[in-house]
């Protein structure tokens, strides 16, 4: 045996250099067992190329993220490899299982944060906005075609609860499931589907980390916190010059997460932030934190948690002199942080926000129109965006049966759609990454404006 190994190994010396290099082919293999259609309403159009579209892929799509080329890591180099560009396929088998036996309902679960924990208020919303597209699908159905049944879980703040709850889904036959605005049990509720095979959409977790994991079971319409950073970026670098920049965030997950792409996309901006501080969820008082901002200076503070914490630190900081602009994501739009803060300093305050909620489109009106009928509330961003994830769940069982497989190819076939929250389009990640806007608060009320306008391209395409 040592003489045969001492063989091969003189006999690898002399191969040529290259011989044994690994080397990545492409899968061509046809997945012929079942052809996915698009599961998009009547009017949307299909995905054109743009020749502005990012010459960093040549124009290509679906590509990463909608990274704005002068915040595109390595945009000097050409790396090796490119991850997120492409989904990922599915080529188990399962496309041609029958039917559960017994089948009654068409089941979906709906993972849902613990009704006493910091998501609570927006987990609700998410709630309403899924049981009002089960019920009104329920209500389209003809006679002999079995109803949706929506299973609802809620989380524990037991780290893994969620894991159970995703098992728990595919014992009871559940088709797919929904959920959940807590990035922490999403990400551990994703790596039960994964082998549980079971598809699932997030509506809520703006966690940028979360699909690059490129589990070939999620799709997320909820835009992640990678967008509003970058415009956030654009916004604040290029638009209006403020490069004396500070991060006050939460010291969590979403917090740490979260931040990454606006502090990124400042850094490659040539501006790096000055200082990155954190506060625990819980905190009220932010003595430490403020005294330490202002021997800074900034121009700018961009807050990264949720208002129950960042309402009281833009308080404390005004009253402690800082003059810094007040920046940061969606959740400064939550009425909670004007409320703490109080009206005076929430006064110029900017936020990133998914879409306008004062628009008057016909989707967005009538949907708020019935959700306030059925609830007697006004929908939220989260309640649109359950709806129309749920929406395009439910489009995806109707067209494949009561089969997750082809469930699964039905909803990662999904390029773009147009749903109440308006227009959305998939990337390589099947993250949603449509445009975005801002808002600010003047007077007394927030006010939408539309993201600024994109620089200039410098390099050639390549």
């Amino acid at each position: 045996m040592k003489k045969l190994f001492l063989v091969l190994t003189g006999l690898l010396a002399l191969a040529p250099a290259g011989w044994c290099a690994y080397e990545e082919k492409e899968d061509t293999t046809p997945n012929t067992n079942f052809i996915a259609e698009s599961v998009v309403p009547a009017g949307t159009r299909p995905v054109q190329k743009s020749e502005g579209d990012y010459p960093f892929y040549g124009g290509n799509y679906p590509f990463y993220g909608n990274v704005p080329e002068e915040m595109l890591p390595y945009r000097n180099i050409e790396p090796y490899y490119r991850y997120w560009l492409t989904r990922l396929n599915f080529y188990g088998p399962g496309r041609d299982y029958s039917a559960p036996p017994d089948l009654k309902t068409l089941r979906v679960g709906l993972l849902s944060p613990p009704p006493y924990g910091p998501e609570a208020v927006r987990g609700e919303m998410s709630k309403k906005g899924v049981m009002l597209a089960i019920e009104e699908a329920n209500a389209a159905r003809q006679p002999g075609e079995l109803p949706f049944e929506l299973v609802e879980k809620a989380d524990s703040p037991q780290w893994g609860s969620a894991a159970n709850i995703a098992v728990e889904f595919a014992d009871t036959n559940a088709l797919a499931f929904i959920g959940t605005v807590d990035g922490d049990a999403t990400h551990v509720a994703l790596r039960v589907v994964l082998k549980t095979e079971m598809f699932m959409v997030n509506c809520s977790d703006p966690d940028p980390s979360l699909t690059e994991t490129q589990i070939p079971w999620l799709l997320r319409d909820f835009p992640d916190n990678r967008q509003q950073g970058y415009l956030l970026a654009r916004l604040m670098v290029e638009e209006r010059g403020l490069t004396k920049i500070v991060v006050f965030r939460g010291n969590s997950r979403p917090g740490r997460m979260g931040v990454r792409p606006f502090v990124d996309a400042v850094r490659r901006l040539g501006h790096p932030v000055l200082q990155e501080i954190n506060f625990k969820e819980g905190d009220r008082t932010f003595d430490t934190q403020v005294a330490v901002i202002k021997q800074a200076n900034p121009e700018a503070v961009v807050f990264w948690g949720n208002p129950a914490e960042t309402g009281p630190a833009a308080a404390q900081l005004r009253a402690a002199g800082v003059k810094a602009a007040f920046y940061g994501f969606d959740r400064l739009v939550d009425p909670d942080f004007v409320e703490l803060a109080g009206p005076a300093v929430a006064e110029g305050t900017t936020a990133a926000y998914p879409f306008d909620p004062d628009k008057t489109d016909p989707a967005w009106t009538n949907f708020v129109a019935r959700f306030q009928k059925h609830y007697g509330m006004i929908p939220d961003i989260y309640a649109g965006y359950a709806y129309d994830g749920a929406q395009m769940l439910l489009a995806a069982i109707q067209k494949a049966g009561p089969n997750r497989y082809r469930i699964q190819d039905q909803m990662r076939a999904i390029n773009e759609y147009n749903g109440v929250c308006g227009y959305m389009r998939f990337d390589g990640r099947s993250d949603n990454i449509a445009p975005i806007v801002y808002a600010e608060y003047r007077q007394g009320c927030w006010h939408y404006f539309p993201p600024p306008k994109a620089k200039l391209p410098q390099t050639a395409a390549k």
